[in-house]
């Protein structure tokens, strides 16, 4: 059950009457429900303070079927009936285990863990070999001079 229809008929309301109080159609609240559609941010504004909630947790929830990264696992199953070296098992346990975090974020943090990535994976490539593994030390030493 989407966090929507949770809150909906926790508060005895039916599709139409969300609809009506969100100045929406009855069709839009069964589409988010449903996880076909989200709200736009300024009805899931407005949803979040008649329900008395959060805006991250109207829009993590949204989604009945949640993100393509449950999908995302069974890239993996083929190759470990492949015969991988344990150490690639290992690090693919880690990266499912990373999905099924990532799977119970909101879309918000999602985004931004996803832009800090990215960032730091653009300093770790601009920078030569040597210098990206005694950065670390340097900032610590930094840190610890302050």
């Amino acid at each position: 059950m989407s966090y929507i229809r949770y809150l909906r008929k926790k508060s005895h309301l039916t599709q139409s009457q969300l609809a009506d109080i969100l100045g929406v159609t009855q069709t839009s609240v069964s589409q988010w429900e449903s996880g076909r559609n989200f709200p736009d941010i300024k009805t899931a504004r407005r949803m979040a303070e008649f329900f008395d909630t959060t805006l991250d947790q109207i829009m993590s929830h949204s989604s009945a079927g949640g993100t393509g990264l449950r999908r995302a696992e069974h890239v993996y199953s083929d190759k470990v009936n492949g015969g991988l070296a344990l150490q690639d098992l290992v690090e693919l346990e880690v990266k499912r285990k990373i999905m099924v975090l990532l799977d119970q974020l909101s879309v918000t943090s999602k985004m931004r863990i996803l832009e800090r990535v990215e960032a730091y994976l653009e300093v770790e490539s601009a920078m030569p070999a040597q210098e990206s593994a005694e950065a670390p030390v340097q900032l610590a030493q930094a840190d610890g001079n302050a």
